[in-house]
């Protein structure tokens, strides 16, 4: 299995620049996964130096299609879906990330059958907790 430094999302998602919104698998675990996303100028949905709320909703978002994707291609090897959001809840907001500011997302499986899957999503920068969510997503078959 190759190192996480040395994965190109390319393969575990299909967003490209300027509308991705993670620059990195940290790690993965069966139930967790950790994802990495500096933003910047260059990214859509940024609007007064920050990311906006629609710009943090997709990286939690790409965050998930980010651990799926892994656990597609390197745990059952496969190639990966593409994903939908089919519900969220409880996305609260405790304040929008400036360019520049590291999130570290945490997404942690909650359930997950056939082609749908719940999970609940946190973002922080570094120590501070930025946002948290509820995501129902299901992929194409």
């Amino acid at each position: 299995m190759k190192p996480f430094s040395d994965i190109d999302l390319d393969e575990l998602q299909p967003q490209q620049p300027p509308f991705r919104f993670v620059s990195a698998l940290e790690w993965y675990e069966e139930e967790k996964a950790l994802v990495s996303f500096v933003p910047g100028d260059g990214n859509l949905l940024m609007e007064n130096g920050c990311l906006s709320a629609a710009g943090l909703m997709e990286h939690m978002a790409q965050a998930n299609a980010v651990r799926e994707g892994y656990r597609s291609v390197y745990i059952l090897h496969i190639q990966p879906s593409i994903g939908f959001i089919g519900q969220v809840r409880n996305f609260t907001i405790y304040r929008l990330p400036k360019a520049g500011e590291r999130l570290d997302t945490t997404v942690y499986l909650r359930y997950q059958m056939f082609n749908v899957c719940l999970c609940d999503v946190e973002v922080r920068c570094g120590e501070e907790l930025i946002a948290v969510g509820n995501l129902k997503t299901a992929t194409k078959e």
